[in-house]
């Protein structure tokens, strides 16, 4: 089964999709992670010990990201493997990509209006240079908390995990996430490498930002009209997996 998940050339394209939806998850930046990214490279002496902060760091995002999954699609796969329930796999992949294109033009019009925050406000009390940055455990541990917060996009990706699971593809929808949570930990880096290259802090315009969740949502809005048009013409790009 595993083998057949993950070989899937359509699967396949689709975890790609969620790696690329991470590196711009990070490239937006959500400002926990902007301010984080700053102060890694600030807190230590050493370019090398930067890098290890910054790693833990992204290891705890991965960490939340999974834990949060692993619960969402437990919630939904063991109640459909109790009743023995498959659905069709054609109404799933397209009222999945129709509750997708939807979700995004929502986002849209929140963006539109000037209304989109990636992330709810922090308290000060909660910045990351009143931690003892001398135990590694820290880094890891904000990355996790952090992670615990998520944004619309990180709810859109667990939503697409649940949908996988729907289909009784439990594993394809940890892979889901795992891939858009490896994503933003590689999205992480190249931000460090320029801010090691200037002496001044990177400051993103509010245009530039836009721009770049204009490209996720225009991103998720083009892979879900190819996931109906497939649907319209019978080819299921989430097949469903008949239990035993």
């Amino acid at each position: 089964m595993i083998d057949q998940i993950i070989w899937d050339p359509f699967f396949f394209t689709f975890l790609f999709y969620a790696l690329a939806l991470g590196i711009l998850h990070t490239a937006l930046p959500c400002e926990d992670k902007a301010i984080f990214l700053f102060w890694s490279l600030g807190i230590s002496k050493s370019a090398k010990k930067s890098v290890l902060i910054l790693v833990l760091y992204g290891l705890g995002l991965i960490a939340a990201n999974m834990i949060i999954s692993i619960i969402s699609i437990t919630i939904t796969y063991i109640p459909l493997a109790l009743f023995n329930y498959t659905p069709d796999s054609n109404a799933l992949n397209l009222f999945g990509a129709i509750s997708s294109i939807i979700a995004a033009l929502i986002l849209l019009i929140f963006i539109f209006r000037g209304n989109y925050k990636p992330h709810s406000k922090r308290n000060n009390d909660y910045s990351p240079h009143k931690f003892n940055w001398a135990n590694l455990k820290t880094p890891f541990i904000f990355g996790t908390f952090a992670g615990f917060a998520p944004c619309i996009f990180e709810f859109f990706i667990y939503s697409e995990a649940v949908k996988l699971s729907v289909s009784h593809h439990f594993i394809g929808g940890l892979l889901y996430v795992l891939f858009f949570s490896i994503g933003t930990f590689i999205g992480l880096f190249p931000l460090a490498l320029a801010k090691l290259g200037t002496a001044q802090i990177i400051k993103r315009k509010k245009d530039n930002r836009s721009k770049i969740t204009y490209a996720m949502t225009s991103l998720i809005i083009l892979f879900n009209l190819i996931i109906i048009i497939f649907s319209l013409f019978n080819i299921a790009i989430i097949t469903i997996d008949t239990p035993p």
